[in-house]
């Protein structure tokens, strides 16, 4: 349980449900007061007792909590809804100051091209796999968009239309190549879920995401997004911004408002993240809400937490999770230096299959929170615990611990702008 008090109101939150209401700051305290006395809330407002119990506020003495938690876990690492991360070039356009790949010249072969469909189908044929989601991502995708991305795009999406199964599609991408010859075909591949990011203000990111020939990448990359958005009204949106406590003004609001046209911004998800290799300042979250409050009136939507919502601290923790490299070799973390590795952790087989080296695969599938720290921690269902590869390595961070926010005043800032809040 989480009870929280701002500005005469009490915001009261428990983390394995979410479920969340508010009250009066006096009502509340009365209340607080009473939890380890439930009997009376039940003979005074037995209404408000049956909420307390069905949003999990109040538990028998005997339900294991953690119990719960392991088992939804155990859920969410074998359910079959496969994402598939496809990697048809390390290389990029770009070279910004803070990326941790290095963009070797690469593309992927017809080889391995023809070894993906094979492994799709085997996914389907043999795993049983109830849903298959590809996330392109680089280095920058669209660079081989004729080469690669479309054609296994409509391969996968006619492959699962004859099995019957669900079929997303999806792009981490800079945007950079989404021209209009590429908007055209965005709906017959069903590729309707983008994350793109910018670099700050406009200023800023043209420093650090700058290209031949084109006089403002802040500028293109959002005309492009406007463009596949209006054409396709299907497509849903994150825009990432990459701040720094320099880069990130109130300006860039209006930078952004006047590329984006008004009927697209409720696709459009506004996605702050610290550029890690930053200083940490809890003082600045008071100046990022203020810019969020802004990006909201002007009609996007904001992603103020982002709470663990599916019981895995990050989707290569999922058994039905894999990456495929550009020349075939299959890994779990794009984060990392496994995308440069010689000796493959797994590759694809002649039949579609996957050949681990070792257990690599089985070993992603770990409990990143059974260590004291995060077993003893409130916020443990929302949060699900560190990194796997960290966990592997004997390493153990608390995400909160980098971010410029608390854990409370993030959730308070939800709790305050969360539409499913209702004042009792």
């Amino acid at each position: 349980n989480h009870i929280l008090y701002d500005d005469g109101m009490a915001y009261w939150f428990n983390a394995l449900s979410f479920s969340h209401f508010v009250l009066g700051e006096e009502l509340s305290k009365k209340i607080e007061r009473l939890l380890d006395t439930p009997d009376v809330i039940r003979e005074n407002v037995p209404s408000f007792y049956d909420k307390l119990v069905d949003s999990s506020f109040l538990i028998p003495d005997d339900f294991d909590e953690l119990a719960v938690i392991r088992r939804r876990n155990d859920d969410a690492i074998n359910r079959k809804f496969y994402k598939l991360t496809i990697i048809p070039t390390l290389n990029c356009n770009y070279k910004c100051w803070y990326c941790i790949q290095d963009h070797i010249p690469s593309i992927m072969s017809e080889e391995t091209i023809e070894r993906i469909k094979r492994h799709i189908e085997y996914m389907i044929d043999v795993e049983g796999i109830e849903a298959l989601h590809i996330d392109w991502f680089g280095g920058e995708p669209f660079m081989f968009y004729d080469r690669v991305v479309k054609p296994l795009s409509l391969y996968a999406k006619e492959l699962c239309s004859q099995k019957k199964i669900p079929f997303t599609n999806g792009s981490t991408t800079n945007g950079y190549f989404i021209n209009a010859d590429v908007a055209k075909d965005l709906e017959e591949l069903d590729l309707y879920y983008f994350q793109i990011t910018l670099d700050g203000n406009k200023d800023f990111h043209d420093k650090v995401k700058f290209q031949k020939g084109c006089e403002s990448t802040f500028n293109h990359v959002l005309d492009n997004i406007n463009h596949m958005m209006t054409i396709c009204d299907r497509i849903q949106l994150t825009l990432r911004i990459n701040y720094t406590h320099d880069n990130l003004t109130k300006d860039i609001v209006d930078e952004i408002s006047e590329r984006l046209s008004p009927e697209i911004r409720n696709r459009i998800s506004i996605l702050p993240r610290k550029v890690w290799q930053k200083d940490i300042d809890k003082r600045y979250a008071t100046e990022l809400y203020e810019i969020l409050d802004i990006f909201e009136e002007r009609g996007f939507n904001v992603e103020r937490w982002s709470p663990i919502r599916n019981y895995i601290p990050c989707y290569a923790n999922k058994k039905y999770y894999n990456s495929i490299n550009y020349n075939g070799h299959v890994l779990k973390c794009t984060a990392s230096d496994d995308l440069y590795r010689k000796e493959p952790l797994g590759y694809l087989e002649e039949d579609g299959s996957i050949h681990w080296n070792g257990d690599f695969g089985s070993a992603y599938q770990c409990k990143a929170f059974e260590n004291e720290r995060c077993l003893t921690c409130k916020i443990l269902p929302v949060c699900m615990g560190q990194c796997p590869r960290n966990h592997l390595a004997g390493i153990t961070k608390c995400a909160y611990d980098m971010t410029d926010e608390t854990f409370e005043t993030a959730l308070l800032t939800f709790l305050k702008h969360d539409y499913k809040t209702a004042k009792i």
